[in-house]
Parts: structure tokens; C-alpha cells; sequence
């Protein structure tokens, strides 16, 4: 359970706020500005409300903070009393939120999360959308019965919606509005629903919910929430790739931040990010993935790779909905991002220290078949899963470990270590024979440039046969390094 929906259990009080029934008058004289009938206390009525962080973690409870815009035929609600702020008071549901109606318009404060409770009926479902971002997974949130106790959602109910998931299958490409399919189903019984993610400052949100009566009648909600602005930091978000760039099966999605993002907000940027996968006609692709927070350098990086390679030849499209979301406790998204490249053909280069031969396959065909020099003994080539990250047609390598300075030609980048793919016509002599190199693979002039005309970013490069493997330190593409399993506990959602 996270941390968020652990929180939001501990705010019991507030959720009685949301829960509790609306008393019926004990004067007969009372008039409807001074409280509901016990007829019109019967008719269902939805509430909605705010709720804080501190609140929900600590299990206080806060006076609302909603301002109801009602349309003409809008119901009246009862101000606020009690003690509000109390963590022992338990005031009944018109002291939290406001009654409303469909049509009617509320304004909520950035940084908190959205309560909806519903009086004389439950609740059935919940769709809460971004308008501007209808890509955004599905807030599941957390359901409470009249008790103020949690509510285990049906996982086969929530089976068709849209969850954020450490290996989400990627969605289709199209960027519709939210529909009823994708709405969140409420358990029996339920009450009250708290959000687990804080509303996003400057944004406009549309809330539809359905309830049930007791005599089985349903009840349909549709109202907007609008959110004020945020103070805080901005900070950046770029990508590595560019739009319609064609890139290798084993290239990352990679958002490197311009500072750090806290952990406690890693889950709240994590969710809002989209990947989505069609064929070059357009049919969605169905691709496992993951998105994983890599070692901070110092800033943060989060990158995304599917459980196997790519598919060929398909067209990846990434949505990253940030501005304004909270990335620290005084710090905030500073840009939305879209991306949108394509994977090309299927490259493998296969490279075998014992056999010292390097292979290359394009789609399930042997292309090339050379003769290489790997590492020596005491410069040895890395086993592992490398990523081809850039090439220059003539480079200069320097190693202060093994004091040289060499040009060459048609250099082919694979690791940050200092691996690469290369021309080497002094070691031209013993390519096939014998390892010499000080961890690259070492080609002849032809065959090198034969190579490098054909490598993209993101193609792997798979070694094997050495004494040592790679690592997931010190390098800006270690993705592959990492086991399936192993790459899924670095994501900040459960």
C-alpha cells in the first residue's frame, strides 16, 4: 500500500466529513434556509471538497476550502460549523465540501486532493479527468463506506480501466477524451472516494460520478473543478530524442530534470506519463514497459524501456503532461512534453571474445560476419547488453588509465566506459585470432566504416565470452543491465 492511500486510511475524521448524513431538523418550524427537510434529506446529494496532504497523513481535518459556483437551479448548502480543525471532531457531511449539482462549477486549491461523498445512496463510479490531458492514467483513489472505513477495490471490476502500473501495456495512440469505460468502479457499499494524487495547479478537471439508491435508481454527477496557480520553482524536463528521429529496438524513452525530484513526488510525475505503440499503419502495439529512476547525476533521470526489445518498425508517441505538478516541496513542473520517433529495423550486433568474431543481424538476417580484436586480458570487453549512444566518423580516444591519445576512424560510441566499434588497421594483422584491443571491438578500415554507415542510436550490442560484465554504474545508458524484475522496482509506483 502506498504511502498516499495509507495516508488518506489515517484521515478518518475527515473522511466522516465526506461520509456522514445530513441530521434532519429537530425543530418542525424550521425554515429550508435553516436546514434540509427530512423529505429532501432523503434525495441523494453529492459533496465535494478538499482534502490536505497534512490532513490525510495525520489524520486532522481542515475546513473546506471549495467555493461553489451553482447554476440556477443549484441547492443551498449549510455553512460550516463545529470545530473544524479539531483531529477528535466529527462534524457530519455539510461541514466538509459543498452540495452540487450537475453544471455546477467549484474552485479548488492546487496541491491537495479532491474528496466526492455522496448522502442517502452510493456510490457506483468515479471518473476524474484533466481535461488538457486525457492520457493521464486513471486515479483509482481510495473508496470509504459510511463508517469512514477503506473499501478493497474489485480488481476484476477495475480490470478495464486505466491504472498506472510499474509495467503498464502500452495504450493506443489516440488522444480522445476519457470515456465511461475508463471510469473507476466503486466497491459495494462505498460512501466517500479520496483521490491519492494532489490536484495539479492551472488545470481544469471534469468530475462525473454515479450513485445508487436504495430502490436501485441511479443518480449521474457532472461538474468541473478549476485549480488556481502554483508559486513554485519551475523545473525542466527535456528528452534525448527528437521528434521523427529513427532509433535502434533497445533505445530508452530518457527525461533527464533540471534538479532533483524528490521521492515523495516521484510517484504523483510518474502516473501522468503515457507510451503509446502502433504499427507504421497506425494498429496498436501491445508492449510491456516500465519507467525507471535511474541514480540521480546529480539531477534525475527517468527512463522508460519495454521488457523486451522494440517491436521493429512501429511508431512510439509519449505524452508528459508536467507543468505545474510538484516535483519537490517548493518546486513544480516547468513544461509539458510530447514526443513522437520511430523504431526502425532490428539490428543485433553480437560480438564473442572467445570466438572473436563480431555478427550483425537486420531483421532476423546475418548481414555481416567480421573477424574482431575485443579486450585484452588486462583491458578487458564488458559482457552485457550495450546500446549503440552516438558515432563520429573521426575521434580522438584518450585514456588517462592507459596513457594514449589516438585518432581513428568510423567510431561507433556503445557504452560511456570507453567501449566502442572501430577502425583499428594496426590490430588488422590479428582480428579473429586474438583480443588486443583496450576494450573495443576493433575492426579493419573497410569493415568498420561498413559498421558504422549502418548503425542508428538505441541498436544493442550484446557481448559475450569476457571475465567480467557490465554494471549499472556510471553510465547513462544502462537500462539493459538491469533484469526485468530488477528494472521494475525502480519505478515509484506500486
Amino acid at each position: 500500500m502506498s504511502t498516499k492511500i495509507q495516508g488518506a486510511v489515517a484521515a478518518l475524521s475527515t473522511l466522516a466529513l465526506l461520509t456522514a448524513c445530513t441530521p434532519s431538523s429537530s425543530d418542525p418550524d424550521a425554515t429550508r434556509d435553516g436546514a434540509k427537510t427530512a423529505e429532501a434529506a432523503e434525495e441523494p446529494a453529492f459533496r465535494i471538497g478538499s482534502v490536505t496532504d497534512d490532513a490525510a497523513e495525520s489524520g486532522s481535518t481542515s475546513e473546506p476550502t471549495s467555493t461553489a459556483q451553482p447554476g440556477e437551479d443549484s441547492a443551498s448548502t449549510a455553512s460550516p460549523s463545529g470545530d473544524a480543525t479539531s483531529p477528535s471532531a466529527i462534524p457530519d457531511s455539510k461541514d466538509f465540501g459543498e452540495v452540487v449539482e450537475s453544471g455546477d462549477s467549484l474552485d479548488l486549491e492546487a496541491g491537495q486532493r479532491i474528496g466526492i461523498a455522496v448522502d442517502n445512496a452510493t456510490l457506483t463510479d468515479i471518473t476524474l479527468t484533466e481535461e488538457e490531458h486525457p492520457r493521464i492514467s486513471a486515479d483509482h483513489g481510495t473508496f470509504f463506506d459510511a463508517e469512514g472505513q477503506s473499501l478493497k477495490a474489485d480488481e476484476d471490476a477495475q480490470a478495464g480501466s486505466s491504472s498506472p502500473s510499474s509495467t503498464p501495456t502500452t495504450e493506443s495512440a489516440s488522444t480522445s477524451k476519457k470515456t465511461d469505460a475508463e471510469a473507476v468502479t466503486a466497491p459495494d457499499e462505498s460512501s466517500a472516494w479520496i483521490s491519492t494524487y494532489d490536484l495539479v495547479a492551472d488545470s481544469e478537471y471534469t468530475v462525473r460520478a454515479t450513485a445508487t439508491t436504495s430502490d436501485g435508481e441511479e443518480v449521474d454527477l457532472t461538474t468541473t473543478v478549476s485549480v488556481g496557480a502554483t508559486d513554485g520553482a519551475p523545473m525542466s524536463v527535456r528528452t534525448t530524442l527528437a521528434d521523427d528521429q529513427t532509433v535502434g529496438v533497445a533505445a530508452p524513452i530518457i527525461l533527464n530534470f533540471g534538479s532533483t525530484v524528490s521521492k515523495e513526488f516521484r510517484d504523483d510525475v510518474e502516473r501522468r506519463l503515457s507510451v503509446s505503440v502502433t504499427d507504421e499503419d497506425g494498429k496498436k502495439r501491445k508492449v510491456e514497459g516500465s519507467w525507471g529512476w535511474l541514480y540521480d547525476d546529480p539531477q534525475s533521470r527517468l527512463h522508460f524501456r519495454p521488457k523486451e526489445f522494440w517491436p521493429a518498425h512501429s511508431k512510439v508517441s509519449v505524452d508528459v503532461p508536467l507543468k505545474n505538478v510538484p516535483t519537490g516541496e517548493n518546486s513544480v513542473g516547468q513544461n509539458d512534453l510530447t514526443l513522437d520517433f520511430e523504431i526502425g529495423r532490428k539490428q543485433v550486433v553480437k560480438a564473442d571474445v572467445k570466438t572473436h568474431r563480431m555478427t550483425v543481424t537486420r531483421d532476423g538476417k546475418e548481414v555481416m560476419d567480421f573477424p574482431a580484436s575485443l579486450g585484452a586480458p588486462k583491458s578487458p570487453s564488458y559482457n552485457g547488453t550495450h546500446v549503440v549512444m552516438s558515432k563520429a566518423a573521426d575521434y580522438t580516444m584518450t585514456s588517462e588509465q592507459w596513457d594514449y591519445e589516438t585518432d581513428v576512424q568510423w567510431a561507433v560510441r556503445i557504452h560511456n566506459n570507453g567501449e566502442f566499434i572501430h577502425a583499428a588497421p594496426w590490430s588488422a594483422g590479428v582480428q579473429g585470432s586474438q583480443n588486443v584491443s583496450h576494450g573495443c571491438i576493433n575492426l579493419t578500415t573497410e569493415r568498420a566504416k561498413r559498421y558504422y554507415d549502418s548503425a542508428i542510436f538505441g541498436d544493442p550490442v550484446e557481448i559475450t565470452g569476457s571475465g567480467v560484465s557490465l554494471s549499472t554504474d556510471d553510465s547513462d545508458i544502462s537500462d539493459w543491465v538491469y533484469s526485468w524484475d530488477e528494472w521494475k522496482k525502480l519505478s515509484a509506483l506500486d
